[in-house]
């Protein structure tokens, strides 16, 4: 029987969370078929035994997408969605885990009573590996329906929430590939050039925080950087009404690294991102805190140098 749902869950050395990540979905309530796609990136641990081992208990639900050598995040993300047989796709890491028996049952119920919903997502935990709630709820933006305004501003899609009409994905563009850490943000922005987003009012999983994932490991200033990048790019996926927002919000990505590096002493990095944020195009648009990162960072410079302390 085809399934209406497709859950893509990548996996890399991640063995000791899977079984948590495919004991959330198998306990799904719903009255529809779905399947489980198991995407691994070449782990070296057991993590593919662990797939296999839950593939023999259900044939009929679980399939496995295995690579002899390390393709990458992005390559495994799309290829995962490239193997989903539904009509929608939910996305699974699995490190994390749902908590809602009804989560499918009700995000299908939300695309499928309204075909302007291109993707719909819900409010999630933040926990620790040891399951100490760290946020009890994230985003922090309203329920609601969501356009490129909101998406563009910022990624308030928790990937753990959401479901997303399958194909989206086709419509990346070549340097999705290259753009990791960033492997969800893309998506979404399709989602909104071609429809909404949906943001529903309901905790239904959790998102786990470790010392080595990338949301705790690379802190903020790696995060300003890596949102200017994907700002480099986006231009090319909306219409040109939208890139204007789309620059203002990368010059802000870049006064916040530049006050970042003001902050750690790094005076010559500080004056390098606050001349990109100012650079950017539209002067008008954060006029006064460009020129204030400018103005500041300069300050700093000029001052190491009078104390006879070379910055460069």
């Amino acid at each position: 029987m085809t399934p209406l749902v497709s859950v893509a869950i990548t996996t890399f050395n991640l063995e000791r969370w899977l079984p948590r990540a495919l004991d959330s979905v198998l306990a799904q309530q719903t009255d529809f078929p779905f399947e489980i796609v198991i995407s691994d990136d070449a782990s070296t641990d057991r993590t593919l035994q662990v797939a296999r081992s839950y593939r023999e208990r259900y044939p009929d639900v679980i399939r496995i997408v295995e690579r002899s050598k390390n393709a990458g995040m992005c390559r495994n993300y799309y290829d995962a969605f490239e193997h989903c047989r539904g009509k929608f796709i939910a996305w699974l890491d699995a490190d994390d885990y749902w908590t809602d028996p009804r989560k499918l049952a009700i995000q299908v119920e939300t695309l499928e009573s309204d075909a302007s919903i291109t993707a719909c997502c819900h409010l999630v935990r933040w926990v620790s590996k040891d399951g100490e709630v760290k946020r009890e709820v994230y985003p922090s933006i309203a329920p609601g329906r969501y356009g490129l305004a909101e998406i563009l501003h910022h990624n308030f899609v928790p990937s753990p929430s959401v479901m997303f009409r399958n194909g989206l994905h086709r419509q990346l563009p070549a340097w999705y590939f290259e753009i990791a850490p960033t492997t969800d943000w893309p998506l979404w922005v399709l989602a909104a050039v071609s429809g909404e987003i949906v943001l529903l009012d309901r905790v239904m999983a959790d998102y786990m925080l470790t010392p080595k994932s990338n949301f705790m490991s690379k802190g903020a200033y790696f995060w300003h950087v890596q949102d200017a990048r994907f700002y480099d790019h986006v231009e090319s996926m909306v219409p040109s009404k939208w890139h204007r927002l789309v620059r203002a919000e990368k010059g802000r990505r870049h006064e916040s690294a530049a006050y970042l590096l003001r902050q750690q002493g790094d005076f010559h990095g500080s004056r390098e991102a606050a001349m990109k944020a100012f650079l950017s195009p539209f002067l008008r648009d954060n006029g006064r805190s460009k020129i204030t990162a400018l103005l500041a960072s300069l300050f700093h410079s000029r001052r190491k140098y009078a104390l006879g302390t070379e910055v460069d």
